[in-house]
């Protein structure tokens, strides 16, 4: 029996399916995602590259379960949707864990998709034991702060332990050394928009406009930071 092809430049195959993965979320295009999520599945990758593949199909996954939060509205279907992405989430969140114990991200990850998980709902992920393991093994990542902060409770979010949560995380973005090859680069946008909420929140409307317009340098076609812009240049000074 012959050996299965793997691509000439299966890092790259990566980084491209990586990239669709979040523009289709930045876009909020839940089908576009679905397909990249189904082509991450497809990919023949060398065992070297197994971890990421599996780390790239939680992501997105995540990523998909945020959009069906989204978009659910009570209806039946897209519930079922996204119980769905949470179990794919936690189901690639572990065996890329099988193949590397110490991947910190995989375990920020695996932690706030267990927020979406029916019967796990109660339980804040920023108790869960699978984000302490995350901080433990790389405390300054600022994609694991950026999901510390995410998992703060409802009730949290206003709180200046939050804000100044987010300003951390955004300026450890900012400090991070660029992402190579084969290595993620995503969540700066996210912070930022974040923060930019969190300023607008407060009544900073400066604030708010340049950290969300910085989002939207990073990533142009962002939907949310576009219609937060459009919210706080209508809001009067």
């Amino acid at each position: 029996m012959l050996a299965p092809c793997v691509p000439a430049d299966p890092i790259s195959d990566l980084d491209d399916a990586a990239a669709r993965a979040q523009y289709a979320f930045y876009t909020a295009d839940s089908r576009t995602l679905e397909d990249v999520l189904g082509l991450i599945e497809r990919l023949q990758v060398p065992p070297a590259l197994a971890v990421m593949k599996e780390y790239y199909g939680a992501f997105g996954s995540w990523k998909l379960a945020q959009l069906y939060t989204e978009e659910a509205g009570g209806k039946p279907a897209t519930r079922v949707s996204l119980e769905q992405a949470a179990q794919d989430c936690q189901r690639h969140a572990k065996a890329a864990l099988q193949l590397d114990p110490r991947f910190a991200e995989v375990f920020a990850i695996e932690a706030i998709c267990s927020t979406f998980v029916p019967g796990l709902r109660q339980t804040s992920c920023a108790h869960s034991k699978s984000l302490r393991m995350a901080q433990e093994i790389e405390p300054t990542n600022p994609r694991i702060k950026l999901i510390e902060v995410m998992c703060f409770e409802k009730e949290e979010v206003s709180s200046a332990a939050y804000a100044e949560k987010l300003r951390a995380t955004a300026d450890a973005f900012e400090t991070a050394p660029p992402s190579r090859p084969g290595k993620p680069d995503w969540g700066q946008a996210e912070a930022l928009l974040l923060l930019g909420q969190n300023y607008l929140q407060r009544g900073d409307l400066i604030a708010a406009r340049d950290a969300i317009e910085h989002a939207l340098v990073i990533a142009p076609d962002y939907r949310r930071a576009q219609e937060l812009l459009k919210t706080a240049a209508t809001r009067p000074r």
